[in-house]
């Protein structure tokens, strides 16, 4: 009921406005293959849709969106927001992430820039799936500092984690660290000449780790190890709509879909809203599809 009653008030408070903004969007993708383990080839279909709506009064702007994937049979409880020269409020149903630790329980999310200074709060406040394990966080909050060559940034929430992270940048030399209440950290040195980018990270586990990206001309390629026998390679090329992926990593080894020692990507864009893309991998997966999306 609580959820009902939330998305009914939102799309009420945006409705009622006049000249109100409104876009529907969504896309179709279309999908045979036998990707992510299959063990036999088979078609898969999805089609999802978002409505969003805004108005801007003086200084003030709000809004409601609302996402439906009719394949699921699925309709989000929406979202309404609310935003100024103070920040940005959004009220939703289990629709934030705490802490991205990848459980959408947060229902209050804020979000404040001030100069410098980021702010950004998600809690729980019982509109949707009440968190009660002590494992999982009630509230989340962060604040970062970024300006002239020093940024810093901290983040906790309501089980006592806490992270902490700080660079340094000064022309084509950066350094930065991070390091947490769990006792992990990593700190890094990295440098750029021309197009090529290296960075070197060492870290709690005691791994080593040396990457070096670059770009020449349409290609686009990053290559990396580290002192406990990893190995990554990979190597975009794109040309008008055509694109070319191909992505090694050997910690990856026995895995399946796109977390495969070995995917090739074949992209092909034939307009803005109709793209094509075949894809296969080192363990005798294929996938080809398409994805149509349209926005009024």
């Amino acid at each position: 009921m609580k959820k009902l009653i939330l998305m009914t008030s939102a799309l009420t408070f945006v409705g009622s406005a006049a000249m109100a903004e409104i876009t529907l969007s969504g896309e179709a993708t279309v999908t045979y293959g036998n990707w992510n383990g299959a063990v036999t080839p088979a078609f898969a279909f999805e089609t999802t849709a978002k409505a969003a709506m805004q108005q801007t009064a003086g200084d003030l702007s709000y809004g409601a969106e609302v996402s439906i994937n009719a394949t699921a049979g699925t309709v989000s409880d929406g979202v309404i927001w609310i935003s100024g020269n103070f920040g940005k409020f959004s009220f939703g149903a289990d629709a934030f992430d705490e802490l991205n630790n990848g459980a959408d329980y947060g229902d209050i999310k804020y979000e404040g820039g001030f100069g410098p200074v980021a702010v950004v709060i998600v809690s729980e406040a019982g509109l949707g799936t009440v968190v009660v394990a002590p494992t999982d966080p009630i509230w989340f909050a962060s604040l970062g500092y970024d300006a002239d060559s020093w940024n810093f940034g901290i983040e906790t929430d309501s089980t006592g984690y806490s992270k902490a992270s700080v660079g340094f940048d000064a022309g084509n030399f950066n350094v930065s660290g991070n390091v947490d209440t769990a006792n992990a950290w990593e700190v890094g040195v990295g440098t750029s000449f021309g197009d090529v980018n290296a960075k070197v990270t060492y870290d709690s586990t005691n791994v080593t780790a040396v990457s070096l990206d670059g770009k020449a001309g349409d290609v686009n390629w990053k290559v990396g190890a580290d002192s406990a026998g990893n190995t990554s390679a990979s190597v975009d090329y794109s040309m008008d709509n055509l694109s070319i992926g191909v992505a090694y990593d050997s910690a990856n080894a026995g895995g399946v879909g796109d977390d495969a020692e070995l995917v090739v990507t074949l992209g092909y864009d034939a307009s803005d809203n109709l793209s094509f893309e075949v894809k296969f991998n080192d363990a005798n997966e294929y996938q080809a599809g398409f994805t149509a999306g349209f926005t009024f």
